[in-house]
C-alpha cells in the first residue's frame, strides 16, 4: 500500500525490499527486493523557459527569413512530451498574423512571411501555443512580442518651401537695408526615419554670393552674414542640402530666389524675369526637339530620294527587262483535212527595254519533225512541206515587220 500519491516526475522507480522472519530459536529470515517502476501518464503541461518573449527584427528584412525560436520542455515521456507548436489566429492592422509570422510545428523556429516595415508598424504581438501528444492533450501560451528596428530608408522631406510649388513661391524678397543677422527665411524637413536616422542637417551647397549669407546647420535657418553692398546682384539662388545622421547619410536639396528691394513693386521685374527665362528655358527644350524630329525625317527622306534616283540612271537590270523566253506551243503539230492548208507552231521573243531605242526580236525557228508517211506517200509529204511552208514564212516575216514598226 502506498501512504502517499506518487508522482513518475519525481520517482520514476522504487527498490521495494520484504523481508520474512519466522518466531523460531534462533529466527530465521529471508530477504526479497522488488523493483516498482511507476508509469506515466500525461498529468504536466508543456511550459516555456519565459513567461515572455521579445523578437528585435531589423526593417527589410528578407522574406522568409528565420528571426527567433521558443522552446517548451514537457517533464512527461514518450508520445506525451511530444511538443507541436502553433500560432494563435489573430490580426494586424485587419490582416491575418500568418501573413506576417509563421512557426515551424516541431522546432518551434519563427519566419517572417514579408518584409517588416518600420514606418508602417513598429510593434505587434502574438500567442505561440504549445501542445503535447498526450490524450487528453494538455498545452501552454505564452505572448511573443515583436519588435521593429529603424533603418536609414528614408530620404529628408522638404516642407518649406514645398518642392511642389511653381517658381514664384520659392521666391524670398529680402530688404536692401538689412542688417548683419537677418533671418530670411526658414527650410523646414523632416524624415520618417527615426533616431539618429531622423537627425537633419543644413548646408549651403551653392550661393550666388556664398559671404552674403548664412545656414544654421540644425535649424536651417537662413540668416545673413552682412548688410548688402552695391556690387551684390540683386537676385540672389541659393541650393541648400539637407542630410540625415544614418549610415549611409541620405540627403535632399532645396533651391531658393532671393530678391533684394525694399518693397514688392521693386522685386516683381526680378522674379517676372525669373519666371520667364524658365518657361524661354522649356520652350527652348521643346522646340530642340521638334528640330531634331524634323532633321531626322529630311535626312530619310533624302536617302529615299538618292536611292531612286540612281536606280533610275542605272537603269533596270536585263533580267527584269525580259524575265524569261516564252515557252513553245504545247499543242503539237496540227493536221487539217486539206493537206494544202496547215499550220505549224512557232515563237518568238521579244525583248524591250523603256532606256534604249534598240529592240531585240528573237525568232525562233519551229523544232517539228512531219512525219515521211501522212495518210500518203512522197508527194503528199512534198505537197505539205512547200507550200505550209512557204505560207509560214510569210506570215512571220509579216508580223516580224509589224512589230519591228511598232517598237521603231
Amino acid at each position: 500500500m502506498t501512504d502517499r500519491p506518487l508522482d513518475r516526475e519525481k520517482a520514476s522507480q522504487y527498490n521495494i525490499t520484504i523481508t520474512a522472519t519466522d518466531k523460531g530459536t534462533p529466527p530465521l529470515s529471508t530477504n526479497k527486493t522488488i523493483l516498482l517502476q511507476i508509469s506515466d501518464i500525461n498529468d504536466n503541461a508543456p511550459a516555456f523557459e519565459k513567461a515572455s518573449y521579445s523578437i528585435y527584427v531589423q526593417e527589410n528584412n528578407p522574406s522568409g527569413a528565420s528571426i527567433f525560436q521558443i522552446q517548451a520542455f514537457d517533464p512527461d515521456v514518450d508520445q506525451n512530451s511530444h511538443i507541436t507548436y502553433s500560432i494563435l489566429t489573430s490580426n494586424i492592422e485587419k490582416i491575418p498574423i500568418s501573413s506576417y509570422i509563421s512557426i515551424h510545428s516541431e522546432t518551434g523556429t519563427i519566419y517572417a512571411q514579408r518584409s517588416f516595415d518600420y514606418e508602417q508598424f513598429r510593434e505587434f504581438q502574438l500567442q505561440v501555443k504549445a501542445q503535447d501528444g498526450g490524450s487528453p492533450s494538455l498545452s501552454s501560451n505564452i505572448t511573443v512580442r515583436v519588435f521593429i528596428l529603424d533603418r536609414n530608408d528614408n530620404s529628408p522631406q522638404i516642407l518649406s518651401p514645398s518642392p511642389d510649388s511653381k517658381d514664384s513661391a520659392l521666391f524670398e524678397m529680402v530688404p536692401r537695408s538689412a542688417e548683419a543677422d537677418y533671418l530670411v527665411t526658414k527650410v523646414v524637413a523632416v524624415d520618417a526615419d527615426s533616431g539618429h536616422n531622423a537627425w537633419l542637417s543644413y548646408q549651403l551647397i551653392q550661393a550666388t554670393e556664398p559671404a552674403l549669407f548664412t545656414v544654421g546647420s540644425h535649424t536651417g535657418e537662413i540668416r545673413t552674414a552682412r548688410t548688402f553692398m552695391e556690387r551684390d546682384a540683386l537676385k540672389q539662388r541659393l541650393v541648400l542640402l539637407v542630410k540625415d545622421n544614418g549610415r549611409p547619410p541620405l540627403s535632399a536639396s532645396v533651391t531658393l530666389n532671393l530678391v533684394f528691394a525694399e518693397n514688392l513693386q521693386e522685386a516683381l521685374p526680378e522674379m517676372k524675369n525669373q519666371m520667364n527665362n524658365s518657361e524661354d528655358q522649356l520652350d527652348l527644350q521643346f522646340y530642340l526637339v521638334v528640330a531634331l524630329a524634323v532633321m531626322s525625317f529630311l535626312f530619310l527622306l533624302s536617302v529615299i530620294l538618292a536611292i531612286a534616283i540612281k536606280l533610275r540612271q542605272s537603269g533596270s537590270p536585263r533580267f527584269l527587262q525580259c524575265l524569261g523566253p516564252v515557252p513553245h506551243s504545247t499543242t503539237g503539230v496540227i493536221f487539217p483535212p486539206n493537206f494544202e492548208d496547215g499550220t505549224l507552231p512557232y515563237s518568238y521573243q521579244l525583248c524591250l527595254s523603256s532606256e534604249s531605242k534598240k529592240n531585240e526580236c528573237t525568232f525562233l525557228t519551229p523544232n517539228v519533225h512531219v512525219a515521211g508517211n501522212i495518210l500518203s506517200g512522197e508527194k503528199s509529204n512534198a505537197l505539205f512541206t512547200g507550200t505550209v511552208e512557204k505560207n509560214l514564212i510569210s506570215k512571220i516575216t509579216d508580223k516580224v515587220w509589224l512589230l519591228q514598226e511598232l517598237f521603231s
